[in-house]
């Protein structure tokens, strides 16, 4: 049975518990980022962090509950590998945080954006992109660490307390403390803008920001690393700043000369000698998102190849574009006959499963065959004779199947080839592109009962190329009567 991979940039993910907290606790399980039964304070950061109506515990409430609305909103990558990475980077980094001991947790969205972003309480997440644009583990150290800081001198809760005295008055912070008591969260966060209130967390000033940098070149030196690669990410985007800025530098104002204000403070950082810069598992990390390795490859699209062909390798660049010449394609057992670009290769899966896809789109692991651009096709047993069920049900184990990818477009009534039929979109980020993957199911019933399908598939950024050659396929198919 075919294992299915789709693609598209916002998702909505459904929380695995235990899957994504830093050291085996679930994202909001609450779990410290190092030993102890409860939080304590640690030592002190070169900063303090600023006026606030909240206790920490409740920066930890209010990053929870923030945590829960993105990951609604945007998907998490379920490499265990890289996502472990990135944890046990992150725990290493927070270990040398000021402030209150925060239970740190690490996770990382399937997104080619370069960014990183921040939450109350400790709920940090790092985009794909951010990972494969570092050129080193120095670099993503400085990423981390710069959204380390946010979380431990509380730029968060500080911004929603201003927020809150700006719309209730100075009065209240007479009645929110007059008596030793802190500001109820509902309260404030219904004032300042409800679930609205979450932009508060994601978006900081300058002041802010040049916190950031300067205490979080402070975190990698102790942990080993030299801060000036974080001054190097940071040129890197301004580099990339030419025709579309980078998410994280329009999400993390520059304070003035980051680069240079990072390097006035280096002689009295403790920076080593001989500094962290690379490590084989930052490459390994960085091979899995962009498919330079086996291992990311066996964890995408597979098919179980029973045919006689050897497949091609995977090549690292694109493959060649789809040719406008067609030939033809019947089936052995001629349950369907359809037409693909004439520099397509044609796969045998198993009896009644065929690949259709170019040249360098296809490539043998030991688990069988991976496709990054092309076509699926071929008949698999019908779970209902209602097709709007069976269509629903072949969805599921194909979503089942790859956890990584999510329905983008609910099944919509078609006409396939005089037949009623149905077309899905399913999406997802495909670890052997690195890229956001699009994918659309088509089904329909076969004159034997069973379910006909076609999966067209290609990276988000490259489906433009496609479109010509699917929808010449699709319009071409012939099913036996």
């Amino acid at each position: 049975m075919l294992k299915q991979k789709s693609f598209i940039l916002l998702l909505v993910f459904t929380l695995v518990s235990g899957q994504f907290g830093c050291g085996g606790n679930s994202l909001f399980g609450g779990g410290q980022s190092e030993g102890g039964n409860a939080p304590t304070a640690r030592r002190a950061s070169h900063y303090e962090p600023g006026f606030n109506l909240f206790k920490p515990e409740q920066d930890i409430e209010l990053g929870r509950r923030s945590a829960e609305e993105i990951v609604r909103q945007a998907p998490l990558l379920r490499d265990a590998a890289v996502v472990n990475y990135v944890q046990q980077l992150g725990a290493k980094l927070a270990a040398r945080a000021g402030g209150f001991r925060f239970p740190y947790q690490f996770n990382v969205v399937a997104s080619r954006e370069i960014n990183a972003f921040a939450l109350p309480g400790g709920f940090i997440f790092v985009n794909a992109g951010a990972i494969a644009a570092a050129k080193n583990e120095g670099e993503l150290a400085g990423v981390i660490a710069h959204e380390i800081v946010h979380v431990a001198l509380r730029h968060g809760t500080n911004q929603a307390s201003k927020a809150y005295i700006a719309k209730a008055g100075i009065g209240i912070i007479s009645s929110v403390l007059g008596g030793g008591e802190n500001a109820d969260i509902n309260s404030v966060i219904n004032t300042v803008g409800g679930t609205g209130a979450n932009m508060l967390f994601l978006k900081f000033g300058r002041t802010a920001e040049t916190q950031a940098d300067l205490e979080g070149a402070r975190i990698m030196a102790e942990a080993g690393y030299d801060p000036r690669d974080m001054a190097a990410f940071f040129q890197t985007l301004q580099q990339r700043a030419g025709q579309r800025t980078p998410e994280f530098l329009s999400d993390h104002p520059d304070p003035g000369n980051r680069i240079a204000a990072i390097n006035r403070e280096l002689p009295s950082l403790p920076v080593s000698s001989n500094p962290i810069r690379n490590t084989n598992e930052f490459q390994s990390a960085q091979a899995r998102l962009g498919g330079r390795n086996a291992s990311a490859v066996q964890s995408s699209k597979d098919v179980a190849r029973t045919g006689p062909r050897e497949p091609e390798e995977i090549k690292g660049n694109r493959p060649p574009a789809p040719s406008t010449n067609l030939r033809s394609f019947q089936s052995p057992d001629g349950s369907f006959a359809l037409q693909i670009p004439d520099n397509w290769d044609a796969l045998q899966a198993d009896e009644a499963n065929y690949i259709f896809a170019p040249k360098g789109a296809y490539g043998e692991t030991q688990q069988g065959v991976v496709v990054t651009h092309g076509i699926f096709a071929g008949t698999v047993a019908a779970q209902s004779s209602d097709l709007e069920m069976a269509n629903n049900q072949f969805i599921r184990s194909q979503i089942e199947a790859n956890p990584d990818f999510r329905v983008a477009r609910q099944p919509q009534q078609i006409d396939f080839g005089g037949r009623a039929g149905y077309a899905t979109v399913v999406a997802g980020l495909s670890t052997v592109t690195g890229t956001m993957e699009v994918d659309v199911i088509y089904t329909t019933a076969s004159s034997d009962g069973r379910l006909f399908y076609v999966v067209t598939m290609a990276p988000e950024a490259e489906i433009e190329s496609y479109e010509n050659a699917f929808r010449q396929t699709l319009g071409s198919i012939r099913l036996a009567r």
